[in-house]
C-alpha cells in the first residue's frame, strides 16, 4: 500500500434463505474483494469482510452482495478507511 494510500474495509451480515445457504456462499467465493468469516446454518446468517481501495468500490460491493439471488438482507456493522500507517501498526503489533 502506498504511503498516503487508504483502503476501504468492512464487515457486513448476510441473511440467507437458509436452503441457499451453499449457492450463496459458492457464488460470494468469486469474489476477489471478499472473504467469508462465519456461517450460521439454522439461521442462514454470513459474516464476511470486503476490501476495495475506494469508497466507491466498496459501495458497489455492498450493492452486488445486495442483489445475489437468495441474499434477503446485507447490512453493515462496521466500516473503516485504513491508511498505509494503520497497516504498519497493524503489522508491529502481530510480530
Amino acid at each position: 500500500m502506498a504511503k498516503d494510500a487508504e483502503r476501504s474495509v468492512s464487515g457486513l451480515c448476510l441473511m440467507v434463505r437458509p436452503e441457499h445457504l451453499d449457492e450463496v456462499e459458492t457464488r460470494l467465493r468469486e469474489f476477489s474483494w471478499l472473504e467469508i468469516h462465519a456461517r450460521e446454518d439454522a439461521s442462514g446468517r454470513l459474516i464476511v469482510v470486503q476490501e476495495h481501495d475506494t469508497v466507491k468500490e466498496h459501495q458497489e460491493g455492498l450493492r452486488r452482495l445486495q442483489s445475489i439471488p437468495n441474499v434477503l438482507t446485507a447490512d453493515l456493522v462496521v466500516h473503516r478507511k485504513m491508511t498505509a500507517m494503520d497497516e504498519a501498526g497493524r503489522g508491529a503489533e502481530e510480530q
